[in-house]
């Protein structure tokens, strides 16, 4: 459908009852997820590229990209590059990435609307500043490739973590993206995970693969879709999850 035609049954559904309003969001989540599904199958039968990924995600969503993903985590990996100046020490580049994403760019914790879908779609994260802490992390790991940084993400239950530093060494710290990409002590790191695990299991510390983050990403949407009562949103990112095979 062309965008003026689109266009325009939107604005008859704004007079129409709520059932048609419900059928036609409906169609139109389904056109949008049609339109990206042989570049989903491609992406998860072939070798996984995170960033590719969570640009297709961040295309399901009801509202058009709100900027250019690549060119923004370009933009912070060209000033993370000129403040590291060839240091790549792990307490100086977790703190100038700290620097970067939250102290010049404002990227935040939403605690005020924790499970709004825009916290899971990469350009509203960039483009608002907020989100939660698996998108937050994503964007540090974006970045930090870009300058071979070792930026990890670890799948914690409840909280997702980063890790800067040599995981098979045990080499560097965890850090909150939600808390303006905080270095945290071990301490640190078990009272907030105390709000959702009894016990700390150290396979819980460990980083997850591209594909289990982007995975995680897609169920984050579906429970969000859930507390708004959107099935059709639920049924297609489960067949996103099922691609996946992870």
């Amino acid at each position: 459908m062309e965008p003026e035609d689109l266009e325009q049954v939107v604005a008859h559904c704004e007079r129409a009852s709520d059932a048609v309003r419900r059928n036609v969001e409906s169609a139109l989540v389904r056109g949008r997820f049609a339109a990206l599904d042989p570049a989903w199958d491609r992406l998860a039968a072939g070798r996984f590229d995170l960033e590719a990924a969570l640009k297709l995600i961040a295309q399901t969503g009801e509202h058009p990209p709100a900027l250019d993903i690549s060119a923004t985590l370009d933009r912070y990996a060209e000033e993370m590059g000129a403040l590291l100046s060839g240091d790549r020490a792990f307490d100086v580049g977790l703190g100038i990435l700290g620097e970067v994403l939250s102290r010049r760019h404002g990227l935040r914790g939403n605690a005020a609307d924790y499970y709004a879908p825009e916290n899971s779609y990469l350009d509203q994260v960039l483009a608002s500043g907020r989100g939660i802490p698996i998108s937050l992390c994503a964007v540090a790991l974006l970045v930090g490739r870009r300058l071979e940084l070792p930026v990890h993400g670890v799948g914690t239950p409840g909280h997702f973590l980063g890790f800067y530093g040599d995981v098979d060494l045990k080499i560097g710290n965890f850090f909150d993206p939600f808390d303006g990409f905080r270095r945290l002590t071990m301490g640190e790191v078990r009272v907030i995970l105390a709000h959702f695990v009894e016990t700390l299991e150290p396979e819980m510390l460990k980083p997850v693969s591209d594909r289990e983050i982007a995975a995680r990403f897609l169920r984050n949407l579906a429970g969000c879709y859930t507390r708004l009562n959107q099935p059709e949103q639920i049924r297609n990112l489960e067949r996103w999850i099922r691609a996946l095979n992870v």
